[in-house]
């Protein structure tokens, strides 16, 4: 069979492209724009001989059914991936992914590859460089600049985007890159390097980074650089978000207008939410704050105090890039601000990447999170609270259980051959005293208790951990993990990393010592980093005390290991490396702040049983609650994607209702956009997860669930795709909340049925206003129940009981957890498939439950509500690791309620709204929690 994918082909895959930009059907691309085969043959003969192609019939057709299968796996890409793209009504650019072996994109992705990315990956990166690169301009001289926002997530190789996206632009033409990167010099050097590492190839073009632009320095002067069109040449700098380093910059690049007016400039602000957004009052009209008006001042082209000049850049492009977009879509959106109008794009997720769904969960749904979690009580807190005090430096339990677990770690690590850094990260505080308190504690810990005691500690430690959390755990509760069995790791026996510990403990504790030439010496032992130290990181004997890890292009013959204290410099942009042991405390008031704290997530390829983190409750509540809240936000995205939504005319809703919440979004002043509304559940599904194991009220609750269900009337069956399943439609909410959800009893732990009085108010309300219509009732079943000895029994025929086990960390007998209650098909159940279009069809056909809404609207059901009620079987056994057998004293009966969005494009919110409720703590202004 011919290999299609070669280069050769590439001159018919692009005719076929441009066709499709030109909005032909794939059916007519297959017959070459003509009527019938004949037509085709002759088309394909000029072709031979004008434009010197030599293809046959069978060979054209093959080809085009290829690219078609490729444009569908783009669409089905999104879905899996959940990468939307919001955008305005602009056209887009005509630009396509660059072909030529030379071309920087095509050098950068063989560079990516050669670095160990798989090809999927990769593939994914150019789908998503692409779409956004579509959205930008080359030419904005006679319009406002073009502004966009980019979500990514926490530690997930978001500099690999921005070089793609840089490499690609450079080849269509754009020719200045300033790279807006945080506060810190020592990570804005890294990105710097970093990009010029991995774009300036031999090719095409010839890349070169400004450093520190002045309009004074010869050589770098915007009049000694070539920007004319048809220059090979490329600019970046990597420009701190500092008030000195922005003026300079807007100096330079005002200080001369005829080289001003031939920049075609992409503005890549990395970590958008920090720095970059106005937190002056802006209902007072005060003056924006200094950073937030420099960066406007440079995207408009005007001087630093906001003069305006009569030369406008050739192109003005600015695209925030932030894994905790909040602030961005909540502060402000006038036309001057940076508010993204023009785009608002989501980055994929792959699936080797350990995120906060993979580690916290989603509530709510099958994703459970990883069983790595461990929590720290009020005793271990206290005991940290002397240290820091410094009235005690004897370390708590579970800090000594995660040093021991750190300690075995790195042990495995090395017997594994692993060869790069392993880490442990201890955030207990900001305070630098706390954080050096810290440190004598645990060098007096392992100065104090013999190498026999700790290898007992660490033995214990072991058996417990392997025992608790297994490779067969790992796969059940991240079941699409994208590496093989064999490409993971297993466990080995504690007698195979028994040397290996020894040799750490032996080695002992110390601070990373600095030979004679001022190099940095690693040795077999634990090194001791302390960061935000008071001094300038070296002590008197020659130690030292900063974070550094060995350069990369040094091969290390062993893992070195690093014990990481720390605060303010370990909130963003920092990746530790090798991340296996976590120790974090602090108290965090704000959403953006703590899941940018999150250095856990991230890739743990070859390593992926070792990670542990421990927690506090509380904090393990407030990570598993903004889990949910981001994938919600790249769900309503991805759906407002498919609906064709305009982000200048809406702006994402935060969803914060109807969950409670006990933190804040972001920082009060940086939310001023927000509009506080009543209770808003327009876009939500909730199920009831939480339920008494009390055989009274499970009894009256299937009674009244009965009732209800015979008062319906005769269903109908549900589509081919949920046979089983049984359909009422067109009923009126009234009858399903006076009948039957006024009567039920739920437990009060679920949280929008435990006040269902204001549920019902609010779907009256938005009924009355003709938001939604009335509702379909979806009864569920097991399979057909005529196969069933077990079943639910009703006037117009049997129903089979569903299965449902208990969540394994749930340990109150009086209350069962199932953690997600309905079955994802049943979304779709009352979808009459031949009111589906060609790709309604496709999406339901290859269904997954971020398709759900998206099918919904293809089947003009996007302003019905869905009822989907289950009864559990009470014998339901688990058939999983991570559960247990449900042991109900009765059946149960759960409640699903899948309420939409709205209309086609809008939204039942009439603004960008969250709802916020501090009534469990108490924050300042600056969201953090007060004593």
């Amino acid at each position: 069979m011919k290999d299609f994918s070669l280069p050769s082909y590439d001159k018919y895959r692009n005719w076929i492209k441009d066709a499709r930009r030109n909005n032909h059907e794939w059916k007519s691309i297959k017959l070459g724009l003509k009527n019938n085969n004949e037509e085709l043959e002759q088309f394909l003969n000029i072709q031979n001989q004008i434009n010197f192609w030599s293809i046959g019939v069978e060979e054209w057709i093959k080809i085009v059914e290829l690219e078609e299968e490729a444009e569908n796996k783009t669409v089905d890409f999104k879905y899996k991936n959940e990468q939307g793209m919001l955008v305005d009504s602009s056209q887009e650019s005509e630009v396509y992914v660059p072909t030529d072996e030379k071309s920087s994109w095509q050098l950068y992705k063989r560079h990516l590859l050669e670095e160990g990315f798989k090809k999927e990956a990769v593939d994914n990166i150019e789908r998503t460089t692409i779409k956004i690169l579509k959205r930008l301009n080359s030419n904005t001289v006679g319009m406002e600049p073009v502004k966009g926002l980019v979500i990514g997530n926490v530690q997930s190789g978001k500099t690999a985007n921005m070089a793609a996206l840089m490499a690609m632009a450079a080849d269509w033409g754009w020719n200045m890159f300033i790279v807006l990167s945080g506060t810190i010099e020592n990570l804005r050097q890294q990105t710097q390097r970093r990009l010029l590492s991995d774009l300036n190839r031999p090719g095409n073009i010839s890349w070169r980074g400004l450093e520190h632009l002045d309009k004074n320095t010869p050589g770098q002067r915007t009049q000694d650089l070539r920007f004319e069109e048809g220059a090979r040449e490329r600019y970046f700098n990597v420009c701190l978000k500092n008030a000195v380093r922005l003026k300079k910059l807007i100096q330079w690049i005002q200080s001369d207008q005829n080289k001003k007016r031939q920049m075609k400039i992409i503005i890549i602000d990395d970590e958008a939410d920090q720095a970059s957004i106005n937190t002056a009052d802006i209902k007072a009209n005060k003056e924006r704050k200094t950073i937030n008006k420099l960066i406007v001042n440079l995207v408009e082209g005007k001087s630093i105090q906001g003069k305006n000049y009569i030369d406008k850049y050739k192109a003005m492009n600015y695209i925030g890039y932030t894994a905790t977009p909040y602030a961005n879509i909540l502060n402000e959106a006038s036309y001057e601000s940076l508010y993204p109008r023009n785009f608002i794009s989501t980055l994929p997720v792959s699936n080797e990447y350990f995120g906060p769904q993979q580690i916290f969960g989603v509530e709510e749904t099958e994703l459970e999170g990883l069983n790595i979690i461990r929590e720290i009580n009020d005793e271990d807190l206290n005991a940290i609270k002397n240290i820091h005090n410094g009235n005690s430096i004897k370390i708590p339990n579970k800090l000594k259980d995660a040093i021991c677990w750190f300690i075995v770690g790195v042990a495995t690590m090395r017997v594994w051959g692993y060869k790069k850094p392993v880490s442990m990260l201890i955030h207990t505080s900001q305070k630098q005293e706390c954080h050096e308190n810290v440190a004598l504690a645990i060098q007096k810990w392992f100065k104090e208790n013999e190498k026999k005691y700790i290898l007992k500690e660490c033995k214990k430690l072991w058996q417990r951990e392997t025992e608790g959390f297994t490779k067969q755990d790992f796969r059940d509760q991240y079941n699409n993990y994208g590496r093989s069995d064999s490409e993971i790791n297993e466990y080995p026996e504690f007698d195979q990393i028994q040397e290996a510990i020894i040799e750490l403990i032996d080695n002992a504790v110390s601070y990373i010592k600095m030979g004679d030439n001022g190099e940095l010496v690693y040795n077999k032992g634990i090194h001791l980093c302390v960061d935000n130290c008071k001094n300038s990181g070296v002590t008197e004997d020659g130690m030292f005390v900063r974070l550094s890890y060995p350069d990369s292009n040094i091969k290390l013959k062993f893992a070195p290991a690093f014990i990481v204290i720390g605060g303010a410099t370990l909130s963003r942009g920092l990746t530790i490396e090798g991340l296996i042991s976590t120790f974090f405390l602090r108290a965090v008031g704000q959403a953006d702040t703590l899941m940018q704290m999150g250095r856990w997530f991230g890739y743990r390829k070859g390593y992926e049983l070792l990670p542990r983190i421990w927690l506090t409750n509380k904090t393990k509540k407030q990570f598993a609650f903004l889990s949910t809240l981001d994938k919600e936000l790249r769900e309503e995205i991805l759906h407002m994607d498919t609906l064709g939504t305009d982000p200048s005319k809406y702006g994402p809703k935060v969803k914060n209702t109807p969950k409670y919440s006990f933190i804040r979004i972001a920082a009060k002043s940086k939310m001023q956009g927000a509009e506080e509304t009543e209770l808003d559940y327009s876009g939500t599904t909730s199920q009831t997860t939480i339920f008494y194991n009390d055989h009274d009220i499970l009894r009256n609750n299937k009674i009244i669930a009965e009732k209800f269900i015979n008062s319906l009337g005769t269903p109908e069956k549900g589509n081919r795709y949920a046979k089983s399943t049984y359909i009422w439609r067109n009923i009126e909410f009234r009858k399903i909340y006076n009948e039957f959800l006024s009567k039920f009893e739920f437990c009060g732990r679920n949280k929008v049925f435990n006040d269902i009085e204001s549920v019902n108010e609010w779907i009256c309300k938005v009924t009355n206003e003709g938001m939604i219509g009335n509702w379909n009732v979806i009864l569920s079943s097991k399979n057909i129940a005529d196969e069933l000895e077990d079943t639910w029994d009703f006037s117009f025929g049997r129903v089979g009981k569903i299965e449902r086990t208990r969540k394994k960390e749930n340990n109150d007998e009086r209350l069962i957890n199932i953690g997600v209650l309905r079955a994802p098909r049943d979304l779709v159940a009352d979808v009459i498939c031949e009111d589906l279009s060609t790709n309604g069809i496709r999406l339901i056909e290859d269904y997954s439950t971020n398709k759900a809404k998206d099918i919904r609207d293809d089947a003009n059901l996007e302003m019905t509500p869905q009822l989907i009620i289950y009864l559990i079987d009470k014998n339901s056994k688990a058939g999983k690791t991570n559960r247990k057998d449900l042991n109900a004293v009765e059946d149960i009966v759960g409640i699903c309620m899948n309420v939409p969005g709205g209309k086609r494009g809008t939204t039942l919110a009439k603004a960008v709204a969250i709802k916020l409720d501090n009534t469990l703590f108490n924050y300042d202004d600056d969201g953090v929690e007060k004593n």
